[in-house]
């Protein structure tokens, strides 16, 4: 049993080394009003939301870190014998950031308090990263084509999107991925999320998960000069925090609509003279965060935090499709107007009339008269299959014959998509001192396309279904 403890123990102190840090860390020095350094100052650090305490005392040359902090609003608080309390509110942590917050105490009483408010943001002092942040609210503010939260990293310098414009929503993990930073390598980037690896196992570098906007605190895009700790990348670094509950519950319900009747038609449609096709788009969801409380069983508040975010969407989209279908009289074995690219005609040979062509010497065929096979030598099955073909419905001109000849609106070939979108993430502080978290993220998306015009019967080709799904599991 003591050896299976040892592989455990190793397993669990191995643990830490496969992620990279969002959390912040905050240091400064304390000093006297004649900027001396102060020795054994006790500071608190005290997140606003969920009341957790962080404590720390300075050193022989005045100095005080705070590491491992989570992305949030605090309050600084400094006390000395001799010395005014200093308390400091109004500071933000951001993801991965390395504050300093340089402190001077007044000569007084320690049970006086000088409070100053400062929303200005602290510096970053200790580290030479570039990039930039993007914070809760301005992320929730920002208008999202598909809400997609990934796509607000144009907004940051440096960073350039080369993917299709039309596929930015939060399944299409792909084209989401074509990104060039800092004139890195396109698709080269690192993707994390709460300081775990959220590159996808297939296709080029693809992202794995997106999270829904509700649930994202903020991000951090490291354009460059980024620490050791982050690597797998020859471009940048996109680091996402999701949100963490607080003492207070905060909750939103949305619904995203668009309908036929709202939209304008289509270029193609106008061309034609068709009418508007038939499409629609839902992304609804729910978001839930606050603390963990059962009553007369377990109050969680300063200790147990909760956050809870479930996504729908559907949609389908009008693709219209201009194809090439056999005309009517090739369907009865009639080729009389079939030519190749230089205008002659392409002849159809009797197959049961083989022979030895002497004059030529090679194995040859007699044509159907006409280039028209009779109706008896067609074979019955090969009949049927030729008439799930649609009809000919059109010409297009500067085309061969049987091409370019059936046109589907878009209304009758519809790209169905149909996902959903699930996060669950728990806080747990234990004390000063130990913390952990757990969340789990899923998403599933099912297509369904129709590239050559046939739906739910012989011949279809296309998406039948396309399926994306993702799962991640997380224990910090």
């Amino acid at each position: 049993m003591s050896s299976y403890r040892g592989v455990l123990i190793a397993a669990l102190l191995c643990l830490p080394a496969a992620t990279q840090e969002f959390r912040a860390t905050l240091q400064g020095r304390i000093t006297d009003p004649g900027g001396g350094v102060i020795v054994t100052a006790a500071v608190v650090l005290r997140n606003v939301d969920t009341n957790e305490t962080m404590h720390a005392k300075t050193g022989a040359d005045g100095l005080y870190t705070f590491a491992l902090v989570k992305p949030g609003g605090y309050e600084v608080r400094a006390e000395k014998a001799g010395f005014k309390t200093l308390v400091r509110r109004g500071l933000t942590l951001q993801v991965a950031q390395q504050a300093e917050l340089n402190l001077t105490l007044a000569l007084g009483a320690l049970a006086e308090t000088v409070t100053v408010t400062d929303e200005a943001p602290l510096l970053d002092t200790a580290n030479a990263d570039r990039g930039g942040v993007l914070d809760e609210q301005f992320i929730k503010e920002m208008p999202l084509n598909g809400r997609n939260p990934f796509m607000l990293s144009m907004l940051v310098p440096g960073v350039n999107y080369n993917g299709s414009q039309a596929y930015q929503r939060p399944f299409d993990n792909g084209a989401i991925a074509d990104w060039g930073i800092s004139g890195g390598a396109n698709r080269s980037n690192e993707f994390l999320m709460d300081g775990v690896p959220n590159n996808a196992q297939a296709g080029g570098n693809n992202i794995a998960y997106v999270p829904p906007v509700d649930s994202v605190q903020e991000f951090k895009i490291q354009t460059n000069a980024y620490d050791a700790q982050y690597g797998k990348t020859s471009g940048g670094v996109v680091n996402v925090v999701l949100k963490s509950g607080t003492n207070k519950v905060h909750g939103t319900v949305y619904e995203f609509a668009r309908r036929n009747a709202w939209d304008a038609n289509s270029f193609q449609n106008n061309a034609r003279g068709a009418e508007k096709d038939g499409h629609f788009q839902d992304q609804y969801g729910v978001q839930l965060d606050g603390p963990v409380r059962i009553p007369k069983l377990y109050n969680g508040r300063n200790r147990t935090f909760f956050l809870m975010n479930y996504e729908g969407y559907r949609e389908a989209t009008p693709q219209p499709l201009v194809l090439s279908v056999p005309a009517k009289e090739m369907r009865n074995g009639d080729f009389s107007k079939l030519l190749d690219g230089r205008g002659r005609q392409v002849t159809i040979y009797d197959p049961a009339t083989g022979f030895q062509n002497t004059a030529i010497n090679r194995w040859d065929r007699v044509p159907f008269p006409g280039n028209v096979i009779p109706g008896d030598r067609i074979n019955p099955i090969s009949k049927k299959i030729a008439s799930y073909f649609p009809d000919p419905n059109t010409t297009t001109a500067s085309t061969n014959y049987a091409q370019s000849n059936y046109f589907l609106s878009g209304g009758n070939s519809l790209a169905r998509d149909t996902f959903y979108n699930f996060v669950v993430k728990i806080d747990q502080n234990l004390g000063e001192k130990h913390r952990f978290f757990f969340r789990h993220a899923s998403n599933d998306r099912t297509e369904d396309r129709s590239v050559n015009g046939v739906r739910d019967r012989p011949g279809q080709d296309g998406q039948h279904p396309l399926k994306r799904i993702n799962d991640a599991y997380v224990v910090d």
